[in-house]
């Protein structure tokens, strides 16, 4: 069995919507029509503006939060061709029958929001949202804001009324707990809820292609957007064969794919290759997704998975 297993163009197998949620929960209309009216006409700029992540200019942050949207618009269209049978579909990791607490990093909360928050309650599931202690009010006004872009209901998704472990701690079996943060973190809200528990805790992103001058250049384009606390700071690069031949090598040592990604726990693995075209793949449980001597990735679906803690990867709930 090959270490890289790299999934049919559709999508299918492994990168498959409803990783998460059962199908039967579909798009809100009135939030598929949000996300199509922001798809069309961009998200206000007063809104854009007090949403920024701070450790990203101006200039730049208007382009990520359109590519997040668009992702989310997409992953809603493919769910709901899903229950249709016309996208390929996976297994549901929860029963969806009870409530969903998300819980986010320090940094990037409206990414983390509309990857591991928002697709639970655009699909008519309550969401409460909850993070570290200091910044509650930073974070009640992110999601506010979020409920109303997306046109949801009042009770769909709201900030915690209680401090992130209390709201741990009133759980029940029947509901989910969705982590991004730290390994340790996880294990420590398992040990503290009877609910199921799902964590992205990957902590940096390894870069695998032919040496050269493109793996070069793909290196220095991603190591110049280093910020801090970053799951998506470069954690690593790696020369491999053609098309990501094993072994990998790095300063003349070979070493098994899979050894290097479960020693880096990454959030994903960027294969550098000769198409932003070419769908996602898996090495050792992580996801491995295209990238391009520019540093710029032809999907974000399925970054995140995290084979330690559960998180089946964004854009498969």
């Amino acid at each position: 069995m090959p270490e890289t297993t790299r999934e049919g163009a559709d999508g299918a197998g492994r990168f498959g919507v409803g990783a998460v949620l059962p199908l039967e929960r579909r798009p809100l209309r009135n939030s598929f029509a949000a996300l199509r009216d922001l798809l069309a006409v961009g998200v206000p700029g007063d809104d854009t503006a007090a949403l920024r992540d701070p450790r990203l200019p101006p200039a730049v942050w208007p382009g990520v939060l359109a590519r997040e949207v668009a992702a989310t618009a997409r992953w809603s269209a493919r769910r709901t061709l899903a229950l249709a049978g016309r996208e390929p579909a996976a297994r549901a990791g929860w029963h969806g029958r009870g409530r969903v607490l998300a819980l986010l990093p320090a940094h990037g909360h409206m990414v983390h929001l509309l990857r591991r928050a928002a697709p639970f309650a655009v699909c008519g599931v309550p969401v409460r949202v909850a993070g570290h202690d200091r910044q509650r009010a930073a974070i009640a006004s992110a999601v506010s804001r979020t409920a109303r872009l997306l046109r949801l209901p009042d009770d769909a998704l709201r900030p915690a009324a209680a401090p992130a472990a209390e709201a741990v701690a009133a759980l029940t079996a029947d509901d989910l707990v969705v982590v991004t943060g730290h390994p340790a973190t996880a294990e420590k809200v398992r040990a503290a809820t009877r609910a199921t528990v799902l964590g992205a805790t990957g902590g940096c992103v390894v870069l695998a292609g032919p040496d050269g001058e493109r793996l070069a250049a793909a290196a220095a384009a991603l190591g110049s957007h280093r910020h801090p606390g970053s799951c998506t700071r470069l954690g690593g690069v790696w020369g491999t064969g053609p098309a990501g031949a094993a072994p990998w090598r790095r300063d003349g040592t070979g070493v098994a794919p899979g050894e290097v990604v479960t020693q880096a726990h990454p959030s994903a693995v960027l294969r550098l290759t000769g198409s932003l075209d070419e769908p996602p793949g898996e090495i050792a449980g992580y996801t491995a997704l295209p990238c391009d001597a520019d540093g710029a990735l032809g999907t974000l679906v399925g970054f995140g998975r995290d084979p330690w803690q559960g998180w089946p990867g964004d854009f498969l709930v």
